[in-house]
C-alpha cells in the first residue's frame, strides 16, 4: 500500500503530470493507494484557508474512492517512540510527519513523498519519490 504524503496530493492537485503518472502506474500494478487523517487534514485546511471550493469539491470525491487511516492508539505509541528515537538523536520534525510516518509503518505501507531528506531517519519508514 502506498500512502501519498501532503506535498504529493498538492502536486497532484494541481495537475502535476510526473505525480499523475506515478499514480497511474500504482494502480496499473495493483498497489492500493492510501491517505492518512493527518493528509486529510493538511490538505483541506489549506483548500479552506486559500478558499479554494473547487479543489475542495475535487479532493472530496477523491477521498470517496480512497482509504484514510485513522489514528488509534497502536499509531500514537509508535509516534511517541519516533518521536524519542529522533530526539535523542538530536533530531527534530514535525508532529504531524512523525504521526503520519507512525501510520504508514504501523500498516506497513509505503510513503510517497517529495520529501525523503525530511521522513529518512525515520526507522522501518518505506519511502518512495513521486516527483
Amino acid at each position: 500500500m502506498i500512502f501519498l504524503d501532503s506535498d504529493v496530493l498538492s502536486y497532484y492537485f494541481s495537475g502535476n503530470q510526473i505525480v499523475y503518472g506515478k499514480m497511474e502506474e500504482a494502480i496499473k500494478t495493483g498497489e492500493n493507494i492510501a491517505l492518512t487523517a493527518i493528509n486529510v487534514y493538511e490538505i483541506l485546511k489549506g483548500f479552506k484557508w486559500r478558499k479554494n471550493e473547487n479543489k475542495e469539491i475535487l479532493f472530496k470525491r477523491f477521498l470517496e474512492k480512497i482509504p484514510v487511516f485513522p489514528l488509534d492508539d497502536d499509531v500514537i505509541e509508535l509516534a511517541a517512540n519516533i518521536y524519542a528515537d529522533l530526539r535523542v538523536s538530536g533530531i527534530t520534525i514535525g508532529d504531524a510527519d512523525i504521526i503520519i510516518a507512525s501510520t504508514v509503518i504501523r500498516n506497513n505501507g509505503k510513503l510517497a513523498t517529495n520529501n525523503v531528506k525530511h521522513y529518512r531517519n525515520i526507522k522501518n519508514l518505506k519511502l518512495v519519490d513521486w516527483t
